[in-house]
This record gives C-alpha cells, sequence and structure tokens, in this order.
C-alpha cells in the first residue's frame, strides 16, 4: 500500500474507537497521493481491528486528503459495556410520613387523607430489588470489557419488620401496627385503634404509642398518645397531648377549656376558642378564630386569622388577620414560648427560694439571740444551728444557678431574626404585629400579600 507512513490509526477511549488519520502526499506532476478506501480497508483489518468499519467516514477522509488536506475520522467503534442498575427499595405500601394532607385537582384540601397506616402482620411491606450485572462490551479487537455490576441496596429495618422466610428480598410486618418510614429507616410502630367517639362508653385514653381515632372526642376527656395521634371528627373541650405528630381532620372547638400540646407537627381542620401548643408546625386550613395558638417553628393558616394571639419563633402566614369589626388580633413573631415559659417558671422558683433563705436566716438569728442571753447553746441548738446553715448554703447555690439559667435564657426569649408575619389578602384594624421586641399597630385596612418583619429597631413592611 503505497505511503503507509502517511496514515496512522489510534485507539481511543479504553479500546472502544479507532482514530484513522490521513495525510495526503502532493505529487510533481500536481494533485496527491492518498490510498483508496479499500486499501484502508485492508490496511485497517490487517492492524487487528474487527469492529464494523464505518465506510462512509472512511470515503469521506480520503476525499478530503485528495484535496490536500489532512483528515482526521473515528473509522470504527467497538461496543460499550452497559452498567448494571443498582438494588432498590420498592415501597408495597403508601408510607405517607407527612400529616398535611394533599391538595386535591380544584385545590381544596383531602382531608380523607391518612396519617396512620395500619398494616397486618405477615403483610408485605417493601420489596429490595436485586442489582443486576449489567452487559459485557467489545473493544475495536473483538476483546470483551466487563461491565461494572449495580450496588446492593441494604434496607433499614427497624422495630416489627423483618425479611420474609419465604423470600429473602421481601419485607413484610411482625405485628399489627402503623407502617412507617423515619430517615430511611422502615419500622411498624403499634398504636391504639377506637373506631368510636371518645366519650364515657371508652373513658379517657393513654397509650405509649400511636393512637388513631374513629370518632369525636367529646368534651371533659383526655388523650394522650406516646407517638403519632389522627383523629377523624372534632375535638370539644378536652386535654390532648401527642410525642409525634397531630392529624385532626375535623375541628378543634369549645369554650376556651381545651388545650392540645404536641410534639410533632400538628394539623387541623379548623380552631375555634381553643389553645394549641406545638414543639414544630401548627397548620390549619380553613380559620383559627379567637385562638391562642403557640409554635416553635411556624404557624400556617390558610384562611381567617383572627382573635386571640398566635406566637411562632420563625414565621406566621394566613389569607386574611383580623375582621372589619376590628377584633384585638395578636401575631407575634420571634418568639420562643417554651423560652418564655421557663423563665416564668425560674421565677417563681426563685420567689419561693428567697423565702426559704429568709425564713432560714429569721430562724438563725433567734437561735443566735437564744445563744446571747443564755451565753451557751444546748447540743440540740448547735445542730440545728449547724443544719439550718447548711441548708442556706445550699439554697443560695439554688438561687445562683437558677439566676445564671435566667440570663442565658432572656438573652434568646426573642428571636427577631430572619422572623416574618405574612398575611396574603388583608390585615384590618385591630390587628398588633409584634416582631421580637417590635411592635405595629394596624390602624387602616391594608390589601395584600404584606410582610412584616424587624429592621433597624422597627417593624418594616414590604
Amino acid at each position: 500500500m503505497a505511503a503507509q507512513d502517511r496514515q496512522e490509526l489510534k485507539i481511543e477511549k479504553a479500546g472502544l474507537e479507532v482514530r484513522l488519520t490521513l495525510v495526503p502526499m502532493s505529487k510533481e506532476t500536481g494533485g496527491h497521493v492518498v490510498p483508496s478506501a479499500g486499501e484502508l480497508l485492508v490496511w485497517i483489518y490487517e492492524q487487528g481491528i474487527v469492529a464494523d468499519l464505518d465506510l462512509e467516514a472512511i470515503e469521506n477522509a480520503v476525499k478530503k486528503a485528495s484535496q490536500g488536506h489532512t483528515a482526521e475520522t473515528i473509522a470504527a467503534r467497538g461496543k460499550p459495556p452497559n452498567p448494571g442498575v443498582d438494588g432498590y427499595l420498592e415501597n408495597l405500601v403508601d408510607f405517607g410520613n407527612s400529616a398535611v394532607p394533599t391538595l386535591t385537582d380544584d385545590g381544596t384540601v383531602d382531608l380523607r387523607a391518612s396519617l396512620i397506616h395500619n398494616v397486618k402482620p405477615g403483610e408485605p411491606l417493601a420489596l429490595v430489588h436485586s442489582p443486576t450485572y449489567g452487559l459485557p462490551g467489545l473493544d475495536v479487537y473483538g476483546k470483551l470489557i466487563a461491565a461494572a455490576p449495580g450496588k446492593i441496596y441494604e434496607p433499614k429495618l427497624g422495630p416489627n419488620v423483618q425479611r420474609s422466610p419465604n423470600d429473602i428480598n421481601l419485607i413484610i410486618a411482625q405485628t399489627d401496627g402503623h407502617a412507617r418510614v423515619i430517615n430511611g429507616l422502615l419500622e411498624v410502630q403499634e398504636f391504639y385503634l377506637v373506631p368510636t367517639d371518645i366519650d364515657y362508653g371508652t373513658g379517657n385514653i393513654s397509650f405509649s404509642k400511636s393512637v388513631l381515632i374513629k370518632g369525636d372526642v367529646k368534651s371533659g376527656f383526655s388523650v394522650e398518645s406516646g407517638g403519632d395521634l389522627e383523629i377523624s371528627g372534632l375535638v370539644e373541650d378536652c386535654q390532648i397531648k401527642s410525642q409525634g405528630k397531630i392529624f385532626i381532620k375535623g375541628g378543634f372547638i369549645g369554650q376556651g377549656k381545651g388545650l392540645l400540646h404536641g410534639r410533632g407537627d400538628i394539623t387541623i381542620g379548623y380552631i375555634r376558642n381553643q389553645h394549641v401548643k406545638g414543639d414544630k408546625t401548627i397548620t390549619v386550613h380553613k380559620e383559627a378564630v379567637n385562638c391562642r395558638l403557640q409554635a416553635r417553628q411556624s404557624i400556617t393558616v390558610s384562611g381567617l386569622l383572627a382573635g386571640g394571639k398566635a406566637q411562632a419563633r420563625y414565621a406566621i402566614e394566613c389569607q386574611t388577620a383580623g375582621t372589619e369589626t376590628g377584633i384585638p388580633t395578636q401575631l407575634e413573631a420571634g418568639y420562643d414560648f417554651t423560652v418564655v415559659e421557663e423563665l416564668v417558671d425560674i421565677r417563681t422558683e426563685m420567689d419561693k427560694m428567697g423565702k426559704y433563705s429568709k425564713n432560714l436566716g429569721d430562724s438563725l438569728r433567734q437561735i443566735q439571740d437564744m445563744e446571747k442571753l443564755n451565753r451557751g447553746l444546748e447540743p440540740w441548738s448547735i445542730e440545728l444551728m449547724f443544719e439550718l446553715e447548711g441548708n442556706r448554703a445550699k439554697v443560695e447555690a439554688k438561687i445562683h444557678a437558677l439566676r445564671k439559667r435566667y440570663s442565658d435564657l432572656e438573652s434568646k426569649a426573642n428571636n427577631p431574626e430572619a422572623a416574618t408575619v405574612v398575611v396574603h389578602r388583608k390585615v384590618f384594624p385591630g390587628v398588633v404585629i409584634k416582631i421580637g421586641k417590635e411592635m405595629f399597630l394596624v390602624d387602616e385596612p391594608m390589601v395584600g400579600p404584606k410582610t412584616f418583619y424587624a429592621k433597624d429597631g422597627a417593624v418594616q413592611i414590604r
């Protein structure tokens, strides 16, 4: 073959591509000397290349070289390997870990959604899919190229969950309970089901795990749950406590004698004349009227928020704040109610310790006066004096610790940084906006959306 030193093959991309370079040679009589496409095909096969050649690309390179230009082209390609697919977990039940119902297509809230997902012993929960090995490829010399296998998926199994004895990849429930996934951990949490109202027929409910109540909770009764709590109906003047999330499909209503306290997120249809405390978020899907709402994170009311007081550490958000009649409504952001409550408790304890310390001091002075009058003390008096002095030292140490704790907490009581109050539609007169220590009284109607925040020692509006 002519001018083989003017043509070159390079094997690239880990043996998956053959790059052909043609450098034309000039003739003394004019024109250029280049090999034909057929000659190149023979020559490439002689180099040991067995991959299918790109005849069109080679012909185009020959044409370009014949015009006096150096030509480069990919003459052949191997078959790349297909890597394996990683193993994965397929959920066979709807774990739905959020207590917040989803919106339907028409924009309304689906309050039929359930927070507690009841499963039976042996019920399949999830299926572990094994990884695939992938398909090997071929380099341009016809040698196999190994494919990278997929990664094995190792599920995190929590309480009351196991692999099926009949199928190691099938994960099943071991007991009746509430199936959920927490931080990637699949578990079945045992819960207590009340198919009726909470009334004289059931008595008060106290359960260490999750509770599902299909009916109402009547006035005067209490419910305590060590896990999540779901109530399908209405809650009247009751005491409700939960260590997990709370989801009340109906409302929380009454004469202001009820208290609902949740350690997790709280979601309620509507609230009237009641007190709700949440260590995380409070979400009301309709309205909250004449209520006291306290959340360590945020409060969201999808409708009217009027009357009473709403306090949140980070944000309060509603559609309408206050009413045309000017009902007093306080919206306070940048406020951690748990810190303030502890400050009140500390002040009460310090007052008590102060009175106790004063009584101990009075008792010691009486013994000292006896010593002056009698010029000596009985053995029992000496023992009592030492005991009183020891107790007073303990009380003073306690008071000192309480003062230090009070000082540490006082700086945390208000958190105005990044705290906001957002009203989307309208703010009526009578609404007081407080961000940290800064306050703003609404004295005329304001059309939303309005965002209130603290800056430069005042409540600002944007």
